[in-house]
């Protein structure tokens, strides 16, 4: 018995199911996006400087079995889209050492912030790690995911980053 409800309890914390959130949660992510954003390569960048690419914020900590499972699909969508994508993770709950740490340890190849006076996520209302924003050329909000699920991840990330890219190429 005791077995079974590990198990169970492995399942749920590893296929969390992805959910698209409302138009109202939405608006509220659209209004307070940061303009800068400070990442742990020392380096800020400012999102309406990326305003001819196709922008992915990932909300996500250490301690979020998901958020990690998650890691290695996003390094594989930077990789692909890598002349029309900007990855950024939103750390909020890590120290600028622990991010950079498992950043290199795992190859990322994208940046991240890290725990500072600064939380995006409050700010955001983001209450699901790992979440998923992606924002289009023109800065504006498209879609918002939250959870993880092994086997649509990547797949709804892919086809809405597709489509953004080919709306913008064919207007």
């Amino acid at each position: 018995m005791l077995l079974q409800t590990k198990r169970f309890l492995f399942i749920c914390f590893t296929f969390i199911c992805t959910t698209t959130v409302s138009a109202q949660e939405n608006e509220v992510i659209q209004k307070n996006l940061p303009k800068e954003i400070q990442l742990n390569n020392d380096k800020t960048v400012n999102l309406t400087d990326l305003k001819e690419k196709v922008v992915l914020l990932d909300f996500w900590y250490r301690g979020c079995y998901p958020c990690l499972k998650a890691i290695p699909e996003l390094i594989e969508l930077q990789e692909e889209f890598k002349d029309d994508l900007v990855i950024i993770g939103i750390n909020d709950s890590d120290n600028r050492e622990d991010v950079t740490d498992y950043f290199a340890y795992k190859k990322v190849n994208y940046f991240s912030t890290y725990k500072s006076e600064v939380n995006i996520s409050k700010k955001l209302k983001i209450n699901a790690f790992p979440t998923t924003i992606i924002i289009n050329q023109n800065g504006e909000v498209v879609r918002v995911e939250s959870g993880y699920q092994k086997c649509t991840f990547k797949k709804v990330l892919r086809k809405t980053i597709k489509k953004i890219i080919k709306d913008k190429s064919h207007p």
